[in-house]
């Protein structure tokens, strides 16, 4: 069986190895509820599975096998943590079944970074290649996409870690791919392991080289993991401000999976970033529409935000406060403390008005509710700066257009308008 799973910048690529189904694998009936089991979970009817390979266990509590098909059935429904439980009883039945210490991994990896769990998953990645299974290339590249996980945008998440997950993470793809050189998602978890240290042409180059091999990735992952290297490739070249190049690769990626939420929501943004407004509309929409009966999407805030930006360049601006209104009520529901992001929007609808006085209350909201400096808050900074200029106080202008600059400079990300935003700063402090 095959799944993917969705960071927070894109698509990672998992591979579930297949249900045991052992000939013999216990007493004549054990073996009848495996293959009812493995044929219900095969056409996706988990809980039946569950109930049939739950019915085994009743019959014989000490067959591991059952536990390792039951905690896969478990993990494809999405309940982690039964599937955690059922591996590590398969383990505890039988300590060297390198299978069950390969899917607990995937189960622990899916957990997520803020789980906790990567260390974990890569401790039980590593034992099955200590066992010398079957399965030893899915294990090295599984572990290569959890060393990705603990590292991002040129560091490790965690600043007091000096591990070197991204050389770790390269080696393990290596090795995959030394083992079968026709394990070509080995290509694509380099090229986002290239993404995730800012090596944008790299990536593109490696995502391009597994991509000559469309074949062999719709066997590992089918069209769904397809479409998520071409999502994947598109991000990237989008990092590199290639942005005719990324959404075409960004339409491909939907053409196969229309339903691949960051493929809508990075389009989205490339249609916002070249003007292309009310097509990324239409893609903001497409997404609110398919996560908005969804508890467990916690990004709405974000499409509303974007729609606002949309209505903000085109001039319809009691439409573009509306969104904004919507984006700060979503961000209330699961991320109160990503508001002030949009604030900044708000502060540019009065700065295109010239209510100057509404604009800097909301720039400087944005200042005063940041935990932190960030690109946000350079935004803010340069509306500041753009009000102080058209008031005609150029010391307070420049001193907030400096410190915008900066605060791009350090904390903007290419592909996001860090360069875009840097010449509009230039040419405001030349007008000075």
């Amino acid at each position: 069986m095959k799944t993917t799973t969705r960071t927070a910048i894109g698509i990672t690529l998992i591979v579930l190895i297949g249900l045991t189904s052992w000939a013999l694998a216990g007493t004549l009936k054990e073996q009848k509820y495996i293959n009812l089991g493995e044929a219900e979970c095969q056409k996706g009817n988990y809980e039946a599975a569950i109930a049939l390979f739950s019915a085994g266990i009743d019959l014989n509590p000490d067959n591991h096998y059952l536990y390792n098909d039951r905690g896969l059935s478990y993990l494809e429904k999405g309940d982690k943590d039964e599937a955690i439980s059922d591996f590590s009883k398969a383990i505890e039945l039988k300590p060297d079944f390198a299978e069950a210490y390969y899917n607990r991994g995937l189960a622990y990896f899916k957990q997520g970074r803020g789980a906790g769990y990567l260390p974990n998953a890569i401790s039980d990645f590593t034992k099955a290649i200590e066992l010398k299974s079957d399965y030893a290339v899915e294990a090295y590249y599984n572990r290569g996409l959890t060393y990705n996980s603990h590292y991002n945008r040129g560091s490790n998440y965690d600043k007091d870690d000096t591990t070197d997950y991204h050389a770790k993470a390269v080696a393990d793809f290596d090795t995959a791919l030394a083992l079968d050189p026709t394990y070509v998602l080995a290509y694509a978890g380099k090229g986002n392991a290239a993404y995730r240290n800012k090596e944008y042409a790299k990536a593109v180059e490696y995502f391009t080289k597994a991509l000559e091999s469309e074949n062999q990735i719709i066997q590992k992952a089918g069209n769904k993991g397809l479409a998520g290297v071409y999502a994947s490739k598109a991000r990237a070249l989008k990092a590199a401000e290639d942005y005719d190049k990324s959404i075409a690769d960004y339409n491909k990626a939907l053409a196969l999976d229309p339903e691949l939420g960051t493929a809508l929501g990075h389009q989205a943004s490339n249609y916002l970033i070249v003007g292309e407004y009310y097509k990324a509309i239409e893609l903001y929409d497409t997404t609110i529409e398919l996560y908005k009966n969804d508890p467990t999407y916690k990004h709405m805030y974000s499409k509303y935000q974007g729609k606002g930006d949309c209505y903000y360049n085109l001039g319809e601006y009691d439409k573009a406060i509306g969104m904004y209104d919507k984006a700060i009520e979503e961000c209330a529901k699961n991320y109160p403390s990503r508001a002030y992001r949009i604030y900044a929007g708000i502060g540019n609808v009065h700065l295109a008005l010239e209510e100057y006085d509404k604009a800097m209350e909301n720039y400087n909201k944005v200042i005063e509710l940041a935990e932190k400096e960030d690109s946000y808050v350079a935004n803010a900074y340069k509306g500041l700066g753009t009000a102080y200029k058209e008031l005609g106080e150029k010391a307070k202008a420049r001193e907030a257009l400096e410190k915008a600059k900066a605060l791009y400079e350090e904390y903007g990300e290419e592909g996001h308008g860090k360069s875009e935003n840097i010449e509009e700063i230039q040419k405001l402090l030349s007008e000075l």
